[in-house]
């Protein structure tokens, strides 16, 4: 599994993924980029999704392009209806394509779970399909618990600071969770790479910091 993060402030929503995938009992960091567990909508701008679950799911969603056609048509418009109503269909029927949903006895359960975000919108598609709109702050994936419990500890600190906090608690205990840490927003949609060592190192200079105020006493 993974974890994924997402906060919705400042007009934006704030996005940030492991980037750990397990097959058996192997591992396998992701670097590529067409690899990151989020990743911007084709052909829609200020738009982003991200996943947790089969590594394949993610594979097929994230090159479709019929997620948000008619863009220019569509972008005033994007909300609850529209992820409901056209983009679930849109993913169940692409997944379908390739064999890749689960048969219970009442309905094609998918195989992963999936953020959707617009702007300042968000939006957390289940694995049976049900739609939950976010306010606040979401996390999903194995490391979810981990990463709820560091977000209720940071509210009020900077975003991007309380996903990293958040991916560093799930990945400090959760097997299947590591780094480095991806970080983006739907303003701009770009990547931001963070590793271990620069949180470690972060960690020792505040630590220093205090250890001199201390002393200076």
């Amino acid at each position: 599994m993974s974890v994924v993060v997402a906060i919705k402030e400042n007009g934006k929503i704030y996005i940030g993924a492991d980037s750990q995938v397990t097959r058996g009992g192997t591992r396998t960091t992701l670097k590529n980029p067409n690899n990151y567990k989020v990743w911007k909508v084709l052909g829609a701008d200020n738009c982003l999704m991200a996943s947790v679950g089969d590594l394949r799911d993610a594979n097929v969603v994230r090159l479709m392009d019929s997620l948000v056609t008619d863009y220019d048509v569509y972008r005033d418009c994007i909300g609850f209806d529209f992820v409901v109503k056209k983009v679930i269909p849109e993913i169940v029927g692409e997944l379908a394509k390739y064999n890749l949903l689960k048969e219970p006895e009442r309905i094609d359960m998918l195989n992963s779970s999936f953020l959707f975000a617009y702007k300042d919108k968000l939006w957390v598609i289940n694995a049976d399909r049900a739609v939950i709109e976010v306010e606040d702050y979401v996390a999903i994936g194995s490391g979810s618990d981990q990463a709820i419990g560091s977000l209720l500890s940071t509210e009020g600190e900077n975003p991007k600071t309380r996903i990293i906090k958040a991916i560093k608690s799930s990945a400090t205990s959760d097997i299947y969770v590591d780094y480095p840490i991806i970080l983006t927003d739907t303003e701009d949609t770009t990547f931001t790479i963070i590793n271990k060592e620069e949180i470690e190192d972060g960690n020792n200079q505040n630590q220093n910091k205090t250890k001199r105020s201390t002393s200076a006493q």
